[in-house]
């Protein structure tokens, strides 16, 4: 009287050739490379945002210190300038690594999700 559904698991494998609608064996592996590349490319990601924070940390910890050091000089020591003016250049270089890594994570990415033509 009622049909059922045919179970998970049975019939043909995707692929196969034997009139199956699925995915062929070569579009689901290049689906699973897609998605491993995908995976690897926000960790990438997540890590630089990781050293980014932990350099800043880093940095305006040792900023703060020599602001304090040459506040208490009373301007007179430049050396803490230096140090301060340092701290600031490399945020700022630790900030276009983040794109830079950002960038290529993305170009990678791109070139892996495109289907060949």
């Amino acid at each position: 009287m009622f049909s059922s559904p045919e179970p998970s698991g049975g019939g043909s494998a995707p692929g196969t050739g034997s009139g199956s609608t699925g995915p062929t064996a070569l579009e689901q592996s290049t689906a699973r490379a897609v998605q491993s590349v995908g995976q690897t490319t926000a960790i990438v990601i997540q890590d630089a945002g990781d050293m980014l924070r932990n350099i800043t940390t880093i940095e305006t910890t040792a900023i703060g210190a020599a602001t304090s050091a040459w506040i208490a000089s009373e301007g007179v020591d430049v050396l803490y300038e230096a140090v301060i003016d340092k701290g600031m250049s490399i945020m700022n270089d630790a900030a276009a690594l983040y794109v830079t890594i950002g960038q290529a994570a993305y170009k990678v990415l791109n070139q892996f999700s495109t289907p060949p033509s």
